[in-house]
């Protein structure tokens, strides 16, 4: 691209993506912006390029994005891109940080599944109350666990269950092969697998299709006794059924690291149950500045590719959501 790039960086600390940037490229016109209210003027300067990070509690300001004629090229800092959806792929390319944090996923949903089928949690709790008490432990080398979307990050997932010796099935929207998975299924037969299941992994985008996917029907084909980690999006596992479930025990446990209301509110009722454990959507296992230089690592990557007319990589699809 021979005119001088000009490029939005919309992040809390956009200075710190912004030094990257002119050190790949200093000619660049690079304007910062640390608010969801100030963006609608920031993006006033026709940018070419937008690098963007969902930072606020609030909804998205993706108008302001979308509406500039000028813009070809939006690269989302996480994985999830449902705040940018719609847009037009023929004008706009949106690609995300997919590939950042899958390691760091996956060893943290398998650990958080260990913790709870070892009774790390309460053995915790009994050392605050010096008590002395074994509890049976439930192996998972020859358990069965269901990974509901092969993304990358599902798919790391399944890597790690497949190597502690679990047997893995998985669930996509489009089945294929996958490695370490025994069998991937379709949507529409995941409560057969379910219900052969010890453990379950919730990591599918928030689509259209995925929405209230985990619903009463999916708990109830679950295998009693299941332990559930989600880590997707909130609205992709109906917490009403899942309470029920969990109270009645036919859900062993629960680890939930995302909500539909973030953060979750002091009133809801998940709080208090013994057989869950909340952690503040912070799954990656990662700190702060590692995932901004990786995740502008794979920005630059990309811009330098815009910049030579070569295709992108990490596109996502508007329709699909990732």
């Amino acid at each position: 691209m021979s005119e001088t790039l000009r490029i939005l960086v919309h992040a809390p600390r956009p200075e710190l993506v912004a030094g990257l940037i002119a050190e790949r490229h200093p000619q660049a016109l690079i304007t910062p912006c640390d608010s969801f209210a100030d963006l609608p003027k920031a993006a006033m300067v026709d940018p070419h390029i937008a690098y963007t990070e969902r930072f606020e509690r609030i909804p998205y300001p993706r108008e302001a994005l979308l509406a500039q004629p000028s813009l070809r090229f939006i690269h989302a800092s996480g994985a999830g891109i449902n705040h940018l959806t719609p847009w037009d792929p023929e004008k706009v390319h949106v690609c995300n940080a997919g590939g950042v944090q899958d390691e760091g996923m996956a060893q943290f949903a398998i650990a958080r599944l260990i913790a709870i089928s070892c009774h790390f949690f309460r053995y915790h709790d009994q050392q605050k109350e010096r008590l002395w008490k074994g509890h049976n432990v439930m192996h998972s080398t020859g358990g069965t666990l269901t990974v509901v979307g092969l993304g990358k990050i599902g798919r790391a997932c399944a890597r790690v269950g497949h190597a502690l010796g679990m047997t893995v099935y998985g669930v996509r929207a489009r089945p294929q092969p996958c490695e370490g998975v025994e069998e991937v299924v379709a949507p529409d037969q995941m409560h057969e697998v379910l219900a052969k299941s010890d453990y379950v992994i919730i990591v599918t985008p928030l689509t259209d299709q995925t929405r209230d996917l985990i619903d009463a029907a999916a708990i109830a084909a679950m295998k009693p006794g299941i332990i559930l980690h989600d880590m997707s999006r909130g609205n992709v596992l109906e917490h009403k059924p899942l309470i029920e479930a969990l109270n009645s025990g036919h859900v062993r446990a629960a680890s939930l690291d995302v909500f539909e209301e973030e953060p979750l509110p002091q009133e809801n009722p998940l709080w208090d149950m013994e057989n869950v454990h909340v952690t503040p959507h912070m799954a990656g296992m990662i700190t702060e500045d590692d995932y901004d230089r990786l995740s502008t690592e794979v920005f630059l990557d990309n811009l330098d590719r815009f910049a030579c007319g070569e295709p992108l990589v990490n596109i996502t699809d508007p329709v699909l959501g990732y």
